[in-house]
């Protein structure tokens, strides 16, 4: 699909341990939004899974990738993201809706969580930041 547009919750946000790749990939700030989902606390990072409650949101930013193709093939290693094997894969890189800020719905990139979340912490406000900032 011909996409140029990235969401991201965690690290790779705007003050995150690993948005330095985003700024190296030339990747454009949009503005802020969210996507239908929860969020869960993975320790070192969160993870996102979709749902079909209408409150349940997930927030983050919107990015427009300069050279997607590129950008996605750096960013799958990095999300451990196997388009070969999605299966094994930690996240799954899909499509989905996002509701800007003060904007219509795009459809963005964005990486679900790959795996069951019986055993992790849900973070209720949808926002890492939120846990970042409290240290938790």
């Amino acid at each position: 699909m011909d996409c140029r547009l990235l969401f991201v919750y965690g690290t790779l946000r705007r003050g995150g341990s690993r948005h330095r790749i985003l700024k190296a990939l030339g990747a454009r700030f949009v503005g802020r939004g969210s996507v239908g989902g929860e969020l869960f606390d993975l320790g070192e990072y969160p993870g996102a899974r979709p749902t079909s409650s209408p409150r349940a949101r997930v927030f983050g930013e919107l990015y427009e990738l300069r050279n997607p193709q590129r950008a996605l093939k750096v960013l799958d290693r990095i999300e451990g993201y196997r388009p070969d094997d999605p299966a094994a894969s930690l996240f799954r890189r899909d499509i989905a809706t996002v509701r800007p800020e003060g904007g219509a719905e795009v459809d963005a990139w964005l990486y679900w969580l790959g795996r069951g979340t019986r055993f992790l912490r849900r973070i209720p406000s949808g926002d890492y930041i939120d846990t970042t900032r409290r240290g938790s």
